[in-house]
């Protein structure tokens, strides 16, 4: 018998003889947090190559393109449009005449800003990004179109460029288990900060030796150092689009605004082809998401299922048969009790 601790109901009832499936068991809150910290360690410790490489070099691209438009908007404007914490403040400086300005324009940055995340979400489906899994190159075109039109208004609008930045950060906001943010660094450096925190912390409690830790100790250090390389990544990156951003407005003016809508376009585009160049595997990963979802939310066997199962794996069919009821007791206790154990995989 699996239980929570006192007070909280046991997972797998005196009743051995009545099956136990996975969206049942999700209502107790231990299983489900010790089950969500597992499918997050197993996402950051093992992703592909291609996810890896995808992950800094799309995040680097895009804080530098966020970056350059940002300078270009406080060169030209004297307002930031990449984030919403300055506009909002501006809203109140300027209806206490603290800031010279009007106050519709801050108001409408932070409404165009929403309506471009808004977009993004009709767009995408999902809130985590996979790449080839949904039409993010539709979201870079209209990002990189948004740019091109603000420049071919000789920068009248600012509110264009807010509202791209909000489709950009919307369409970026959670990828491979790393939080990203293009748009604005205050969430990156808040997790730059707290992952040096934890190696730090992790190795003074081990005797400031690494001999000392243990295999849990090591997965974690090793998701903190990614998280850690990973934000350092899309900040410098940032600072390098501002610094880049400025010295061509400086040169070029309104047509600076021509370097980070060529870049993101050129991003779009990169995806497309390969989606174009990937759409056997991509649909092969999309059909199995979808049958293991169904699994195990209880939905049952569509035709064709189990085939496909069986061709994928048998060890992921046994996996899917033990945590919907149909492995015995003994199975739905193991997998129970190997899930809520930390550090263990059932």
């Amino acid at each position: 018998m699996v239980a929570s601790g006192a007070g909280q109901h046991m997972l797998i009832d005196d009743q051995e003889d009545k099956p136990v499936t996975l969206p049942e068991a999700l209502g107790n809150r231990a299983l489900r947090n010790a089950i969500l910290e597992n499918v997050q360690l197993a996402a950051a410790l093992n992703p592909s190559a291609r996810e890896k490489l995808g992950v800094h070099a799309i995040g680097m691209a895009l804080s530098f393109c966020a970056g350059a438009a940002n300078a270009i908007a406080f060169a030209k404007w004297k307002l930031y449009v990449s984030h919403v914490s300055g506009s909002s403040t501006a809203i109140g400086l300027r209806m206490e005449d603290e800031q010279p300005g009007d106050v519709p324009t801050p108001v409408e940055l932070v409404v165009y800003f929403i309506v471009g995340a808004w977009v993004a979400g009709l767009i995408i489906p999902g809130n985590t990004m996979k790449m080839g899994q949904a039409r993010y190159e539709v979201v870079l075109f209209l990002v990189a179109a948004m740019e091109l039109l603000c420049w071919w208004h000789e920068l009248r609008y600012p509110e264009m460029l807010a509202a791209a930045m909000g489709l950009q950060n919307a369409m970026i906001t959670s990828w491979s288990g790393a939080v990203l943010r293009t748009t604005h660094m205050t969430g990156t450096a808040t997790d730059l900060g707290s992952a040096l925190g934890r190696m730090l912390s992790r190795f003074f409690r081990r005797g400031c030796s690494l001999g000392n830790f243990s295999d849990q100790d090591w997965d974690e250090h090793t998701v903190d150092r990614q998280k850690f390389v990973l934000m350092n990544c899309l900040l410098y990156s940032f600072i390098a689009g501002g610094v880049v951003g400025a010295g061509a407005y400086g040169c070029m003016e309104l047509h600076s605004l021509l370097i980070p809508a060529g870049m993101t376009a050129i991003i779009g585009a990169a995806h497309l082809l390969y989606c174009i160049q990937h759409q056997e595997p991509l649909a092969t990963e999309k059909k199995a998401e979808e049958v293991f979802a169904r699994q195990l939310s209880g939905g049952g066997m569509e035709q064709g299922d189990m085939e496909f199962l069986n061709a994928k794996s048998e060890r992921t069919e046994q996996f899917i048969r033990q945590i919907m009821g149909e492995g015995g007791n003994d199975s739905r206790m193991n997998l129970c009790k190997a899930v809520v154990n930390k550090g263990q995989k059932p």
